[in-house]
């Protein structure tokens, strides 16, 4: 080959191919594109605490929104006063709930030790006696020098979980500190931080964005505050049923029954009445804790039939299923307080989805019925059982 002037081209043999062009630049792109992600992953994994903590802050203000909005515009009150009125309520509400709980375990934690032999002959005893076992305890060695040898032998684990434990209270303090600065500064400023984001966006985009904001402090809000008030029933029965029943620290038992019932779906109820019950087998007559059971498994049915569907007829509206699979995603993300906030979140994304997807008509179907045609054919079936009973009592009636 030659150039213009007819002189040969030294250069056409050392050209290079498309993958001489392509390649190096492929594997520049391919090296700052991992370089980048690894970055990307070590800043989230860095400040993955203070993003949980944030996380925690806008859960608990959208909680408390709805109280500090209350007095700011039916009372007058500042929106600084308002905050920490609602701020120090919420604070005065969980420490009367903990202190009670570290009463409880404190108290029966050494009770447990001191008289550890003594309740376990007693519960042996009533298990032979009511289901006819065969337990035999002359071989157990549960005498006091046994216990204080086992407690020498793994003296060193249990300090080295004393010291994890005092580790981890003051980590909790120190994220309970930062919650309450963010918290304030949420609730306190809620319209100049809801002013700021908005002035990014578009006009129309401003509206999308204050209606999800609406909607998700309705949800999380009217959520907090039905499960508070069913909680507060629940303990307040609670505790008079234990009290009549001689259970011991009826109040404690009470409030953790009503928050633990209410604040975890579905095993809630479960996981809040194994505690009584347990602490019933080991007090002076186990038979208590079947009395325990039963006055739980009527609160119960009274809470879903007469009082829960009236506190809670405003707030969510989920499938039982949706909110239990909700639950356990949030806590496989963020543990307890994921799967506490799970509820609400799910509400919030459901009522978003319904209203910014377009529905249709359903297609009839010939193999299954609608639930529309479920629901009119078990009204059906109720009214004729009560048509024959109602006929039934007529008739004996009629007889005598």
């Amino acid at each position: 080959m030659s150039d213009e002037k007819g002189r040969p081209d030294l250069t056409a043999g050392k050209r290079k191919g498309w993958y001489g062009t392509w390649l190096p630049r492929a594997a520049m792109l391919t090296l700052v594109a991992g370089g980048a992600a690894l970055v990307t992953v070590w800043v989230f994994s860095s400040i993955s605490d203070f993003l949980l903590t944030l996380a925690i802050s806008f859960f608990v203000a959208f909680a408390m929104l709805p109280a500090v909005q209350w007095l700011t515009e039916k009372w007058n009150w500042r929106r600084g006063a308002a905050a920490g009125f609602v701020m120090v309520v919420g604070s005065l509400i969980g420490a009367v709930f903990v202190f009670a709980i570290l009463n409880v375990v404190v108290g029966q934690a050494s009770g447990i030790v001191s008289s550890l032999p003594d309740n376990v002959d007693k519960v042996v005893n009533w298990l032979n006696t009511n289901f006819d076992m065969k337990i035999d305890t002359s071989t157990w060695d549960l005498s006091d020098e046994a216990v204080q040898s086992w407690l020498q032998e793994h003296g060193n684990e249990i300090i080295g979980g004393a010291l994890g434990i005092t580790s981890s209270l003051f980590g909790i303090i120190f994220r309970l500190m930062t919650v309450g600065l963010f918290l304030f500064y949420i609730l306190a400023d809620f319209p100049r931080l809801r002013a700021a984001i908005g002035r990014r966006m578009p006009q129309g985009q401003q509206r999308t964005f204050d209606h999800v904001t609406q909607v998700t402090v309705d949800k999380v809000g009217g959520w907090v505050y039905s499960r508070g008030l069913l909680a507060a029933i629940s303990a307040v029965f609670s505790t008079v049923a234990f009290m009549l029943i001689g259970l011991p620290y009826p109040l404690a038992m009470g409030l953790w029954v009503g928050v633990i019932s209410q604040f975890i779906p579905t095993v809630g109820t479960y996981i809040a009445g194994a505690v009584p019950v347990i602490i019933a087998l080991l007090s002076d007559d186990p038979m208590d804790a079947v009395w325990v059971i039963l006055a739980i498994t009527i609160y119960q049915q009274i809470e879903n039939y007469l009082i829960s569907p009236r506190v809670t007829k405003n707030t969510m509206d989920l499938h039982p299923a949706v909110a239990f699979g909700a639950a356990i995603v949030g806590a496989s993300l963020l543990g307890g307080f994921g799967a506490l906030i799970a509820l609400p979140f799910a509400a919030a994304v459901t009522v978003l989805v319904q209203e910014y997807t377009r529905g249709y008509d359903l297609v009839e179907s010939d193999a299954m019925e609608s639930p529309e045609e479920y629901e009119a054919r078990i009204a059906a079936k109720k009214e004729a059982k009560a048509a024959k009973k109602a006929a039934k009592k007529a008739e004996r009636h009629s007889d005598s």
